[in-house]
């Protein structure tokens, strides 16, 4: 009994400062693709997408039979969106979901806002209840209060 007693309070005492510890703080460590502040990495994914994740950013990954979708946790990704795929391309973050199907852009996800660069094709915003299309050549940010264009 004894001894049980022991293991049990020795298996809290090491769960209670693994998770204290400061790597576990980082809220993307199991992310599918993450980059550290020295790396930058491309990415073919199962579509033929391409997708570029830079330097201290984190994307989780989840394709199924009605959408691709690519959550970026932290950071910034470019992406040329494979266009034969009649899927919706969707990439997400906590301020909105972009929507296309063959789109060539940039994200970039810092704090509380998120913004995109689409440098071809079109996408739809939605943020806040708010939709917004846009085309190549256009910026926008968003947060959690919708979409702003500078």
């Amino acid at each position: 009994m004894k001894t049980t007693l022991a293991v049990i309070l020795l298996a809290l005492v090491a769960a209670s400062a693994l998770l204290g510890s400061p790597w576990m703080s980082q809220r993307f460590d199991l992310a599918d693709l993450r980059t550290t502040a020295s790396q930058q990495l491309s990415r073919h994914l199962d579509d033929g997408t391409l997708l570029v994740l830079q330097a201290n950013s984190a994307v989780d990954v989840e394709y199924d039979g009605q959408q691709r979708r690519v959550t970026l946790l932290e950071g910034q990704l470019a992406v040329d969106v494979a266009d034969d795929d009649p899927r919706p391309f969707l990439l997400v973050t906590e301020h909105g979901t972009l929507a296309t199907h063959d789109a060539q852009l940039s994200l970039s996800r810092q704090g509380a806002q998120t913004s995109a660069d689409l440098r071809a094709g079109s996408a739809e915003l939605d943020s806040a209840g708010q939709h917004l299309q846009l085309h190549a050549g256009q910026t926008v940010h968003f947060d959690r209060a919708g979409p702003r264009t500078p």
